[in-house]
């Protein structure tokens, strides 16, 4: 159990024959990997191949060499979003000890980085996380559909996280009344 199980639970959606890397050794490899800097599948095989001895040791596996940038694409492509959604979002309620009482949220949108494209005019990405104050913990994140705005999709995270009770914070945004 790597990560404290998050993973554990996940299907492999990969086919048996030829399969070298476990997919829970892989993906853990591969968050500690971003985790660490990795801004690019290139730079993730090197950071895997220049710790593939520790990695090993640490996961109980036998890489004899890293999985290449091609290999690893293929893995996150084949990869359901939202079974590793619920898999984060189960995770990070587990790790949540907030005192009784208040426990503060804060809800902000982000654009995705390198998701927007000039050239093929496609507008960037945005994505609305909540992030509890106490446990320092992103609880879950939700996309901000094209045509909307991060009001709807902020009632839409609130809703599907199951948060009563809490104290919400938010940006000016979300201030506006309806008309």
């Amino acid at each position: 159990m790597i990560f404290g199980g998050v993973f554990s639970e996940l299907r492999d959606a990969r086919r048996a024959q030829g399969k070298r890397y476990g997919l829970e050794p892989l993906l853990c490899a591969i968050v500690m990997s971003l985790m660490a800097g990795a801004n690019s599948l290139r730079t993730i095989e090197v950071f895997i191949g220049e710790r593939r001895a520790q990695l090993n040791e640490l996961f109980g596996t036998d890489w004899r060499k890293a999985p290449s940038w091609v290999g690893i694409r293929k893995f996150l492509l084949q990869l359901d979003e939202h079974d590793l959604e619920s898999a984060v979002r189960i995770f990070a309620q587990k790790q949540t000890c907030a005192p009784p009482g208040r426990q503060f949220i804060a809800l902000d949108g982000k654009a995705l980085r390198g998701s927007a494209s000039r050239l093929e005019d496609i507008a960037a990405r945005h994505i609305v996380s909540a992030f509890d104050h106490h446990d320092l913990i992103v609880l879950g994140h939700v996309e901000v559909a094209e045509k909307s705005n991060e009001i709807p999709a902020a009632q839409a995270l609130i809703e599907s996280l199951g948060l009563q009770g809490r104290v919400f914070t938010m940006d000016a945004l979300h201030c506006q009344k309806k008309r």
